[in-house]
């Protein structure tokens, strides 16, 4: 009998034992999956940056292609994004001429660029340096040499704004030539 007194007695003391062991158990876990969220959403983000930047460089070769196809709109000039005008004709078997073809070439790129990139905006010219141009408004094309380069910024990060620094980089250049 003084055998179960003591066996009951050493049972009360530890039934709160048992119940910490959960809680600090239950707070380990809870830590661990607030980190395993964290890592998710940041390959989530990373995995959204590396499609968006996928889908510029498709449409930089999509550009590519068409001036590839529009020689004689080339040569003369016509793939100015300034001079960008969507003609109907160039979707018909009337057709169109080169540079009417080169001109609405441009407006669907830009058109392309709008939709699918996040302030999506571009341009194509003549630029020896290709890589420089910070800005959407200060491409920096020089104009001399005889590649074309396709340069193409959007907001990667949705802040609003596009930044091309050494630690971000919203902005794809190709270079070819013809």
């Amino acid at each position: 009998m003084i055998r179960s007194a003591r066996k009951v007695a050493s049972q009360k003391a530890q039934a709160g034992f048992t119940l910490i062991e959960v809680m600090i158990a239950v707070l380990i876990l809870s830590v661990g999956l607030l980190g395993l969220a964290g890592l998710q959403a940041a390959a989530l983000q990373t995995n959204q940056s590396a499609f968006t930047r996928s889908q510029a460089t498709a449409f930089a070769y999509d550009l590519a292609d068409r001036m590839r196809a529009n020689v004689p709109g080339v040569a003369a000039g016509n793939y100015n994004p300034a001079n960008a005008a969507v003609t109907a004709n160039c979707t018909t078997t009337t057709g169109c001429t080169a540079q009417e073809l080169a001109e609405n070439d441009i407006a669907e790129w830009n058109a392309l660029l709008a939709s699918y990139l996040p302030l999506g905006t571009g341009t194509v010219c003549i630029d020896s340096t290709p890589e420089d141009g910070t800005a959407v408004g200060t491409a920096e094309c020089d104009g001399t040499g005889t590649q074309f380069a396709v340069k193409i910024w959007w907001d990667d990060n949705k802040d609003g704004a596009i930044t091309v620094s050494a630690t971000e980089m919203e902005r794809l250049v190709i270079s070819f030539q013809l």
